[in-house]
C-alpha cells in the first residue's frame, strides 16, 4: 500500500512539473540512443547492445523571471522513454517517464553544448524471481526511480528541425523499497532531434523586480516518512522517519542553498535490536542498551536547490555524527555469494564501510504551494526524494516540508 502511496506522490509530481512547463511554444525532441548496461552482479545474465529511444515534449522559457535568467533561458518538459536491455527474457525493457531541465552551459550566443538532467519513474516488465530469475539481481521491482544526464552537442540546423549528438548516463534503482537492488547503470551515445520554433532570447534583467530578488534568509522544517527493505533476509518494507531542521539563503529567488541538522528512526533496525538478530546476539549486544537511540542516525547536512515557480528541485550532502546499527547493515548487504558452500559468506566491516558510515545524501523534486517568484513568507512543499550512503540507496522518502522567509 505504502509503494502505491509513493509512487501517487512522485506521478503528481511530475505531472505538475509538465504543467509548469506551459506548453505554448512547444518543442518535441526524438532520440535514439546505444550502449552498454554495466554488469549488476557477478552471476549477472549476458546483455547485447542497449538500445534506447525516447521522445519529448518542452518549452524553451524566454519569460523575464529570475530563475529563468539566471539560468540562461532553459527548457523543461517530460521525457516518455523506451528502453531494451539486450536481453529481453531476463532484463526485459522498461518505460520511464521523466520531468527535465535542460540548460546551456556556457552564455556565449555561440554555444552549442547543453546539459539535461532528468529524474522520474520507470516500469520494468521483468524483475528478479528466487525461483525463475534469480540472476537479475539489479530490478526486484517493475516500479523505480529513474534518472538521466546527458550532454547534447549541436551538429546542424536545418529550418526548424536541431539534430545534436547525445553523450550520457542512465541509472534505475528501486531506492532500497526491496531487496535485491543493485540497479542497472548504462552509458549512451546517439543523435537528438529537436523541432521547435526559433526564438530570438536575451538575456536581460530588465523588467525583473530588483528588490525581490536579493538574498534572503530563511528557516525551513521538513518531516517525512520513508521506506526501506534491509536485506535479503529480512526483505519487508518498513518505515524511516525523518525529520530536518535548516537555515540559509536564498539568491536571486533562483538558488536556495542551507545546512542544518537531521534525525531519522529505521523501523527495520529497531525491529532487529529488539528481536535480538544474529549480529547483535553474537557480535554486538551492546545494542540493546538503548535501542531507539541505536535504531537512529544523527547528522548535518548542506542542502541546494533550483527554484522554478511552483518547482523546486534539490540535492542534499550529510554527515553522520552517529549511526550506531549502520555497521550491521553494511554487513547484511556486503554478503557474498560462496559457490563452494552454497551459501553467503558475512560481509566484514572493510575501507567501504570507513567512509559510507559518514556520508549520506539526497536527490528528489519538491512542489511548491506558493510560486516561488513572490517570495512568500510562508510556503508549504511536498518533495519525494531517494536517500543514500555516499550513493548507495538508503531508503526512498515522501515529505512535507514549512519555509519561512526572515527578510
Amino acid at each position: 500500500m505504502y509503494k502505491l502511496n509513493f509512487l501517487k506522490v512522485l506521478f503528481f509530481l511530475v505531472s505538475i512539473f509538465a504543467k509548469e512547463t506551459i506548453f505554448s511554444q512547444t518543442i518535441i525532441n526524438a532520440e535514439y540512443l546505444v550502449g552498454k548496461t554495466s554488469p549488476a552482479n557477478i552471476f549477472f545474465p549476458e546483455l547485447d547492445l542497449n538500445q534506447t529511444a525516447s521522445i519529448s515534449i518542452g518549452k524553451k522559457h524566454i519569460e523575464n523571471i529570475s530563475w529563468i535568467n539566471e539560468l540562461n533561458f532553459p527548457e523543461t518538459g517530460v521525457t516518455l522513454e523506451y528502453t531494451n536491455y539486450g536481453n529481453q527474457r531476463s532484463i526485459g525493457s522498461s518505460f520511464s517517464l521523466l520531468p527535465y531541465l535542460e540548460l546551456p552551459l556556457f552564455k556565449s550566443k555561440t554555444n552549442k553544448l547543453r546539459l539535461n538532467s532528468a529524474m522520474g519513474v520507470s516500469y520494468f516488465n521483468k524483475i528478479y524471481s528466487e525461483s525463475e530469475n534469480w540472476q537479475n539481481k539489479a530490478i526486484s521491482t517493475h516500479f523505480t526511480w529513474s534518472y538521466r544526464m546527458f550532454l547534447y552537442y549541436d551538429l546542424f540546423t536545418n529550418s526548424n528541425i536541431k539534430t545534436r549528438a547525445s553523450l550520457g548516463y542512465t541509472h534505475h534503482s528501486n531506492g532500497h523499497l526491496k531487496w535485491p537492488n543493485n540497479g542497472l547503470n548504462t552509458f549512451l551515445i546517439g543523435l537528438n532531434f529537436k523541432i521547435q520554433k526559433l526564438e530570438k532570447t536575451t538575456n536581460t534583467n530588465e523588467g525583473i523586480d530588483q528588490e525581490n530578488i536579493k538574498s534572503k534568509s530563511f528557516y525551513s522544517f521538513k518531516t517525512g516518512i520513508g521506506q526501506q527493505s534491509l536485506s535479503r533476509l529480512q526483505n519487508t518494507n518498513k518505515e524511516v522517519y525523518t525529520t530536518s531542521f535548516s537555515y540559509g539563503k536564498i539568491y536571486k529567488n533562483t538558488y536556495k542553498i542551507g545546512v542544518g541538522l537531521f534525525y531519522n528512526f529505521y523501523e527495520n533496525y529497531y525491529d532487529y535490536i529488539k528481536n535480538n538478530g544474529f549480529f547483535v546476539k553474537e557480535e554486538y549486544p551492546e545494542l540493546k542498551n538503548n535501542i531507539i537511540y541505536n535504531s537512529s542516525a544523527y547528522g548535518v547536512f548542506i542542502n541546494g536547490e533550483i527554484l522554478m515557480n511552483h518547482i523546486g528541485i534539490e540535492a542534499q550532502l550529510g554527515i553522520n555524527i552517529d549511526k550506531p546499527f549502520y555497521k550491521i547493515d553494511y554487513r547484511i548487504n556486503s554478503e557474498v555469494y560462496n559457490n563452494q558452500t552454497n551459501g553467503y559468506d558475512i560481509g566484514e566491516l572493510d575501507n567501504g564501510y570507513k567512509i559510507k558510515r559518514f556520508v549520506s545524501g539526497k536527490l528528489g523534486i519538491k512542489y511548491y504551494l506558493l510560486n516561488t517568484k513572490n517570495s512568500p513568507k510562508n510556503n508549504i512543499s511536498i518533495g519525494a526524494n531517494i536517500c543514500s550512503n555516499l550513493g548507495q540507496a538508503d531508503y526512498s522518502e515522501m515529505n512535507i516540508g514549512y519555509t519561512y522567509l526572515l527578510n
